[in-house]
């Protein structure tokens, strides 16, 4: 950890530092130094901030994210996102999108406790079973393997073995060819950290576990920028909203379960400190969209708007740090709480998500910024389904 000191992080560091020694401080100062006596001075610094900013979970986090208004009350956005999927037919391709949108939908029906609604997304998986030979005779693709969160979203909750038999399977034939899946695409580290953390959850195999980690600090070594955010590709140098997104998506699910004395832990933290602190800085202001993110992030000229699966997933990384106790209440509770009732005024009165970018993998910013803008794309309700669960979990 002590040699991934950036100046741009370090300035950040001494103002979190500072507020956390003026106003919280949840472990002596001598015994933060002590844990970090080895190290020298500038070395120290991250050491100290890394260590103040897991703030403990208290019920007065909570506060933040309770007292909604009725159009933004995660259990009747939740249900009306719920009937929503439920209510679409599936197409029978695999897309990674209908994959995200289906495991927020489960997530979502089990803390809600809909368990009519929940056994219609088990039924929905069984066309589905032992129908991945094509995939596996190839060496496959992330966005084709991904769909295996399904599968394993279900083994999580029913003890049929075909769920976990199809899951294992996708996830063990990603990490047999994990060099073809890698393209040094921002989005893959979603479509593989989510399939490998459920691959984890599952079977318990540190290799799922392990492999994420490095995959992860292999694109955050490759790809993040000064600001904490991201290009696109290496040889696609745009901020785009969604591939943020799913940034910082992959990044909350293997926090979720990547134990501190992980190796990889602390350049991941690292990581996901500096991008969700960079994304304040392009947090909408004031005007159309305030309280989401733009299409192309730092984009600052003519065309730029209101993207909301970019936004939605942003939400959903920013209300999970808060509340497992990763990001300071004081500092990003605020943001997240206005990004969750800016996006849900974006909801057509059927819960369909409007304002989603249609799909973007290279070109100009005047091409980014021409997309198609979508209305109940999963692209957008997938990340929604996720916020939503990200407040119905329980604290902690």
């Amino acid at each position: 950890m002590c040699t991934r000191l950036r100046s741009g992080l370090a300035i950040w560091i001494a103002a979190q530092y500072a507020h956390a020694v003026g106003t919280r401080i949840a472990v002596p100062l001598v015994a933060l130094c002590a844990l970090v006596s080895s190290c020298n001075p500038a070395e120290r610094a991250l050491d100290l901030a890394l260590a103040t900013t897991r703030l403990p979970t208290t019920p007065g986090v909570e506060r933040y994210f309770s007292d909604w208004p009725k159009s933004a009350d995660p259990k009747l956005v939740g249900q009306r996102l719920l009937q929503q999927f439920v209510g679409q037919a599936s197409d029978g391709t695999k897309h990674y999108k209908e994959a995200c949108a289906w495991y927020g939908a489960l997530r979502v029906a089990a803390l809600l406790g809909d368990s009519s609604r929940e056994q219609q997304l088990v039924e929905r998986y069984r066309p589905y079973r032992a129908s991945y030979d094509e995939l596996f005779a190839s060496d496959g693709h992330v966005d084709q393997n991904v769909f295996g969160i399904v599968p394993l979203e279900l083994a999580k909750r029913h003890s049929e073995p075909a769920f976990t038999d199809d899951g294992l399977e996708l996830a063990d034939h990603q990490l047999a060819n994990l060099g073809e899946q890698i393209r040094f695409a921002i989005d893959d580290m979603y479509m593989i950290t989510g399939l490998q953390m459920q691959a984890y959850r599952v079977s318990g195999d540190a290799a799922h576990l392990n492999d994420a980690a490095d995959t992860m600090v292999l694109y955050l070594d490759a790809l993040q920028q000064a600001d904490g955010t991201f290009f696109h590709r290496d040889s696609v140098p745009i901020r785009w909203g969604r591939g943020n997104g799913w940034v910082a998506s992959g990044l909350t699910e293997l926090l979720a379960d990547l134990p501190p004395e992980h190796p990889r832990h602390a350049a991941v933290l690292e990581g996901y400190l500096r991008m969700m602190n960079g994304l304040l800085a392009y947090q909408i202001q004031s005007g159309e969209g305030q309280g989401l993110w733009r299409q192309v992030l730092d984009y600052e000229g003519a065309g730029n708007w209101p993207e909301t699966s970019g936004s939605a997933m942003f939400t959903n990384a920013l209300i999970t740090g808060v509340r497992r106790g990763l990001l300071d209440p004081q500092i990003f509770a605020g943001p997240a709480r206005e990004a969750w009732i800016a996006l849900v005024s974006y909801l057509e009165p059927d819960a369909k998500l409007t304002n989603v970018s249609n799909w973007m993998y290279q070109g100009d910013v005047d091409r980014y910024l021409a997309r198609e803008r979508l209305s109940g794309d999963n692209h957008g309700q997938a990340p929604m389904l996720w916020t939503v669960a990200a407040l119905l979990e329980p604290p902690g």
